[in-house]
């Protein structure tokens, strides 16, 4: 069972979120008609892309794009059918809300990085009826839609829509190249038109830079202030998305040498993709600067292997290649969605350099708190008799040491765990994606505008069988944590 410390001197997490409406557990059966009563109800919008079967498309993994006229009012309908989001992501051109069974993008206007190339009211109005009645763009506006938005965001021509193009030239020909000349003007309108009545709409991804170029004074001419505008708010929206990303990021640590463990590894592949959220893995080590002062080795008497004193300068590289990085590689990837799990974190400075020099251990000790951490921390703590048997006398002092690390920083962080290594991998799996699950739960209980919440806990394990094996050995104890 779930050993959770009670001496805490906040309120339970998992009580507030499901007071306030939040279900915890996850449901991946698909809504399909409390979908179809949202898509029915909400005005004034047309299905992108994906339209001839929208429910089977999320059942393969897919998405579903809606342009619609009222984003706000989009979003109450969607939380009124379908319950708050697990994940959202706010930019300034799409807001995404992520479900456990599918996601959906909710779009303003057609536009790339503030320019906008084609009108939302335009489209809208030329909207038109599906077989399967669902409202759809005109054929002409679906074609340059779904070629325009893989050329200017991407670089690159996506050939499945090389069916719908092929059909805007021989069905809806003369709107098609209308609509192309709105959007990119005359002369490059005209060279994609010939492309696409050729049979080659793929010779387009060497025109990517050109039509960006286009695109961008195009909207500048024909309204400069609104693009200005659309432009800072896109830029704006990037960088809260970097300094308040979406997702968490989560660390899996291993009490264990991590060369010798692939316990963190294993995990990392079973989750692969979760239905709300790609957790990928981001392996961090110390590496360039000081590479060559880890590697200063000596015997001791004993014949065993001793690591030289590190000097501050050492500490000092590695606290900057972790800062660097994360600004320069984490951080990217939370903002497009992704989760990273590191099996390392700015924690091993501590951990690493406890037995060093009086000043690497004080530098160590001033730089902590300026380093970034990770949101959810799980440590994987290793049974005292599995240590015994699998590591030599020196092994095990430093697996005491790391564990005694590791716990303290799980007090540290706003989400820590403490998992049972010894059980199966997709079990641990199962625990850290509920976790996860929780934790953008609440996220998106703030972004909806409710309450600030802690983090969600994960669900008891006396939900479970009760001859279950332990899984959590312990959390975190918030009446042990500095104040904020």
């Amino acid at each position: 069972m779930s050993t959770r410390n009670r001496s805490r001197s906040r309120p339970d997490t998992a009580d507030t979120v499901l007071e306030s409406g939040f279900d915890v557990a996850a449901d991946t059966s698909l809504p399909q008609a409390a979908l179809a009563r949202c898509l029915h109800e909400i005005p004034n919008y047309v299905v992108l892309r994906n339209e001839e079967d929208i429910f089977e498309n999320l059942r393969r993994g897919g998405d579903v794009d809606l342009l619609v006229g009222d984003v706000a009012l989009a979003e109450r309908m969607l939380i009124r059918h379908l319950g708050p989001a697990i994940r959202i992501i706010r930019s300034s051109y799409v807001t995404g809300y992520s479900y456990d069974w599918g996601h959906l993008d909710l779009l303003p206007t057609i536009e790339w990085r503030g320019a906008r190339y084609l009108r939302t009211d335009a489209v809208l109005q030329r909207r038109r009826v599906s077989a399967r009645g669902w409202p759809v763009p005109r054929i002409a506006d679906e074609a340059v839609i779904s070629w325009l938005t893989s050329l200017l965001w991407g670089g690159f021509f996506k050939e499945r829509y090389a069916t719908v193009i092929r059909q805007a030239v021989e069905i809806d020909g003369v709107a098609f190249r209308q609509a192309l000349t709105e959007a990119v003007g005359r002369k490059w309108g005209f060279r994609l038109w010939r492309a696409a009545a050729d049979g080659r709409p793929e010779a387009s991804a060497d025109w990517a830079h050109s039509l960006r170029r286009v695109v961008w004074w195009r909207a500048c001419l024909s309204s400069p202030v609104r693009t200005v505008l659309r432009w800072l708010a896109f830029v704006i929206g990037q960088l809260r998305l970097r300094f308040e990303p979406p997702v968490p990021w989560i660390a899996i640590l291993d009490t264990r040498d991590r060369l010798e463990s692939s316990v963190s590894n294993e995990i990392v592949q079973r989750l692969g993709v979760c239905p709300f959220a790609t957790v990928t893995a981001f392996p961090w080590h110390p590496r360039r600067i000081g590479r060559a002062q880890f590697s200063q080795l000596t015997v001791d008497p004993l014949g065993r292997l001793r690591r030289e004193p590190i000097s501050w300068w050492t500490v000092l590289a590695h606290a900057a290649d972790w800062v660097v990085a994360y600004w320069t590689r984490v951080v990217h990837l939370r903002a497009k969605g992704y989760i990273p799990a590191c099996d390392g974190t700015s924690v091993d400075l501590l951990v690493d350099f406890a037995r060093d020099r009086e000043a690497a251990r004080r530098l160590a000790r001033l730089l902590w708190p300026l380093l970034p951490k990770p949101d959810l921390v799980f440590v994987l703590d290793s049974e005292p008799e599995v240590v015994t048997l699998a590591a030599s006398d020196g092994l095990q002092s430093d697996v005491a040491r790391r564990n005694h690390a590791y716990k303290a920083f799980v007090r540290q962080v706003p989400a820590g765990y403490v998992l049972n290594a010894g059980l199966p991998p997709g079990t641990l799996a199962d625990e850290i994606q509920g976790a996860i699950r929780a934790w953008l739960l609440t996220r998106s209980a703030v972004r909806l505008g409710g309450t600030q919440a802690p983090i969600a806990a994960v669900p008891a394990a006396n939900d479970r069988a009760l001859n279950a094996a332990p899984t959590f050995l312990s959390r975190g104890d918030d009446s042990r944590r500095p104040a904020r």
